[in-house]
């Protein structure tokens, strides 16, 4: 368990859809079980802050996904986050109100987009984000205007491109890279079984995407969080410089515990921490 007062503590939450309530639950629960709170908690896209139907309607996903979720509470102040909270975007999020601040804000307090492209110094670490998806067909061109939402798809805000990409790579390191899809080439081949015909993969090797891994070797981060495929995964990228990558995908928050990571950094080394509720 974590005691050292110098030690950076925080947790990490997958896919939230909303659920902004059963997270803050789970991650009480955690600091009596750690006997200490958070610094501060990461959140890796699919947040989902909705606001009001307006908002909703700018979100990509069929309708019977499309719920207003606890958000609004939040943004009314009726309820809080109790802890500092920095999430990126998915593919499933209201992109017409969180394009109004492409470069990130403070939503509500202690509830903060990094951005499309985002880098923010938490407690000494250099945490680096880069919301969205990968889509081949988009990746080469710009995302349209926000006036232009109702005359085109929703789709097309979910994507990241060529140029977050370069941004996110001139931001030249990071302790802590979030990204919502998964990096490509991080599935063992031996676990191959457990990935094919599942969702979004049809195989071990078409998980993830090239441009989230080329960050990941660019930057070579202590720990990469990422979402998107409702699984809990971890791995580790050993890199040339002789530098490793612990890389630790989440499941959804609606799927329990595997939804959560906690983490230390104490003299400059990563601790990743076990819990059983």
């Amino acid at each position: 368990m974590p005691t050292d007062i110098n030690e950076v503590f925080f947790a990490a939450v997958g896919d939230v859809h909303g659920h902004m309530n059963q997270m803050v639950n789970h991650l009480r629960h955690s600091t009596e079980v750690f006997h200490r709170q958070f610094d501060f908690i990461l959140q890796v896209g699919d947040f989902e802050p909705h606001r009001d139907e307006a908002d909703l309607a700018t979100m990509a996903a069929p309708a019977k996904y499309r719920h207003l979720g606890d958000f609004e509470a939040y943004h009314k102040v009726r309820r809080g986050f109790p802890w500092p909270l920095y999430f990126i975007g998915g593919n499933h999020e209201p992109y017409g109100y969180l394009d109004t601040h492409p470069e990130g804000f403070e939503l509500t307090r202690h509830c903060h987009y990094l951005g499309r492209v985002g880098v923010m110094d938490l407690h000494g670490l250099r945490v680096v984000g880069l919301s969205g998806i990968h889509s081949e067909e988009a990746f080469r061109d710009a995302r349209p205007p926000l006036s232009a939402q109702g005359s085109c798809s929703n789709k097309v805000f979910t994507y990241f491109n060529e140029r977050d990409v370069e941004q996110a790579l001139e931001l030249g390191h990071a302790d802590v890279l979030l990204l919502h899809d998964w990096p490509s080439g991080i599935v063992d081949p031996k676990d191959a079984a457990a990935f094919q015909g599942q969702r979004r993969s049809f195989s071990h090797d078409s998980v993830g995407n090239e441009y989230a891994r080329l960050l990941v070797d660019a930057l070579q981060p202590k720990l990469v969080l990422c979402g998107h495929l409702h699984r809990s995964y971890v791995t580790e990228i050993q890199h040339p410089s002789g530098k490793k990558t612990s890389v630790h995908c989440l499941a959804s928050v609606e799927q329990g515990r595997e939804a959560y990571g906690y983490f230390g950094i104490r003299n400059g080394s990563l601790l990743t921490w076990g819990i059983t509720n």
